[in-house]
């Protein structure tokens, strides 16, 4: 202890004697507590990431305590991100490490960071044993290390889905997906941060930290406080360094929904809610959910089975991963490094007795003939497959060489759905009617602090039906084209996703803006 206290001693003494030399004030920050309001110039992340602290205003300037007045980029950062001139005070990084804990604004987000340090990596090796080892084991507790936990505990706080970390030249950029947007996360890094920031995320995930000319895809998962989320990391090449992407999938997030999640949670409208529920609860046939990455067709998949289990049927899904788990449901998860993919998992599991199924996506045609194929055979067969429509489903059977005359005896329904930003209520006010698109109560959000300045809060979901009718069927066998598919659907009752985005716009419930950016005109 004697040893450290006079390292930082002699530390102390050489900033006063720098300090000194440049003009410029020293303190050691003793008792000092940010005013909060000080980190809306300087945000709290940002503060942190640089190991700088907001002490007070003279004038126009913004006080900033430094431990290196020397670094001129650090200034220049500073004024760039406060956008006015910044005067500097030199004090020791420890220092200022403390002044950061101590400010009212920015605990939250240190607690956060700190129970990173709790959190744990849970592994199976090759026997399925599960292995649970501490973060801080990985590698010793550098700002790198400390600044890719923080990235992963400010994205569960901000319920971001996706985390991407991009190079660009000089700079290293970092944005999360909320609400299917991207947001930056803090400001930009310097590209020199890079190389160990994706090898941080690639320790954590078993890649090759030497390979960086391939793309890898790898996973990890973190046990946070007795709860779990599990994270995807997709890692690619690109010109200036490797791009990579973290998919968060955090199961905590359907804590909302209580001991069971129903249809009716899930904000669609009435009416495809009753048509949902006839098509699911079919003794067999297929059921088709479609729609874009992050449109929630497991989120509706999950819906549908949690409401089929009532206990007088067996319920099996095959999943990549396991999102949430259902109560009553029997539930396999694809293992591609043990040989279980989703075809051989659906194979296993209609040789387990099942009333009904759930494939969490059809990628391929093996998968396709099988779910066909179980649909034929008395089972019901729930699925999400990538598709942009309704009809593109259609399609994309046709394309992998299903037979059609199969595919239209097994197939119930087909739902494409999406999901709209809805504005936010803290800052809603009243919009000028869009040119041609009618009367209605429009709205925008204003921008504040509940919604990041972005107008929108939450998201809400739409959904369009295709039932295949003995006319429809007839159509596609004939392989009649997508156009006269829609034309026939439209005179058979069916609304379209733009239709039913434009009623919520209308309602005020969204904008116009975002129905341009979720759907195509009809």
């Amino acid at each position: 202890m004697e040893m450290k206290l006079q390292k930082s001693d002699e530390t102390a003494d050489t900033l006063k004697r720098l300090a000194a030399d440049l003009g410029l004030p020293y303190s050691d920050l003793s008792d000092l507590e940010a005013d909060p309001s000080l980190f809306d110039t300087l945000p709290v992340e940002t503060a942190l990431n640089l190991c700088v602290l907001p002490i007070g205003r003279e004038g126009p300037a913004l006080r900033v305590a430094v431990p290196d007045p020397l670094n001129l980029r650090l200034e220049a950062r500073l004024t760039a991100v406060t956008g006015g001139p910044v005067l500097l005070t030199v004090a020791p990084s420890e220092a200022i490490r403390s002044g950061l804990k101590r400010s009212d604004s920015s605990r939250r987000m240190l607690d956060n960071v700190s129970s990173a340090y709790r959190a744990q990596i849970v592994r199976e090796d090759a026997e399925g044993t599960e292995q649970v080892i501490d973060l801080d084991t990985l590698q010793d507790q550098s700002g790198i290390v400390q600044l890719a936990n923080s990235i992963l505990m400010v994205a569960l706080q901000r319920l971001a889905s996706d985390i991407h970390i991009e190079v660009f030249g000089d700079r290293v950029d970092m944005r999360y997906r909320i609400d299917g947007v991207l947001y930056p996360a803090t400001d930009s890094l310097a590209a020199s941060h890079h190389a160990e920031l994706v090898s941080r995320f690639k320790v954590m995930a078993e890649l090759d930290i030497a390979e960086r000319r391939l793309p890898q895809d790898g996973r990890f998962r973190l046990r946070i406080d007795g709860r779990e989320v599990d994270f995807r990391v997709s890692i690619l090449p690109t010109q200036f360094g490797e791009d990579v992407v973290i998919r968060v999938l955090d199961k905590a997030s359907f804590a909302r929904f209580g001991g069971k999640m129903k249809l009716d949670d899930l904000g669609f409208e009435e009416e495809d809610i009753a048509r949902l529920r006839r098509a699911v609860r079919e003794p067999h046939g297929l059921v088709l959910i479609t729609g874009p990455t992050g449109s929630g067709k497991t989120t509706t998949l999950y819906g549908a089975m949690s409401e089929l289990a009532t206990g007088g049927e067996k319920l099996i899904t095959v999943e990549d991963p396991i999102e949430y788990q259902l109560d009553g449901i029997v539930q396999i998860a694809v293992n591609h490094k043990k040989g279980v993919t989703f075809a051989k998992g659906l194979r296993a599991i209609l040789r387990h007795d099942p009333d009904r199924i759930m494939i969490g996506e059809i990628r391929d045609l093996e998968t396709a003939e099988i779910a066909v194929q179980a649909a034929l055979t008395g089972h019901l067969v729930l699925a999400s497959v990538h598709a942009n429509s309704a009809f593109d489903v259609i399609s994309r059977f046709t394309h992998w060489g299903i037979d059609l005359h199969d595919l239209v005896t097994a197939t119930n329904a087909v739902f494409a759905q999406r999901l709209l930003r809805t504005v936010c209520l803290e800052c809603r006010q009243p919009a000028a009617p869009p040119q041609d698109a009618g009367a209605g109560d429009w709205a925008e959000g204003k921008g504040c602090e509940h919604c990041f300045r972005s107008g929108y809060l939450g998201r809400v979901a739409i959904m369009e039906h295709l039932s295949i009718s003995t006319g429809m069927a007839e159509m596609i066998l004939a392989r009649a084209p997508t156009s006269q598919l829609q034309e026939t659907a439209m005179t058979e009752g069916m609304v379209s996703l733009r239709q039913r985005a434009l009623t919520l716009a209308r309602r005020g419930v969204t904008t116009l803006a975002e129905v341009d950016r979720v759907t195509f005109a009809d």
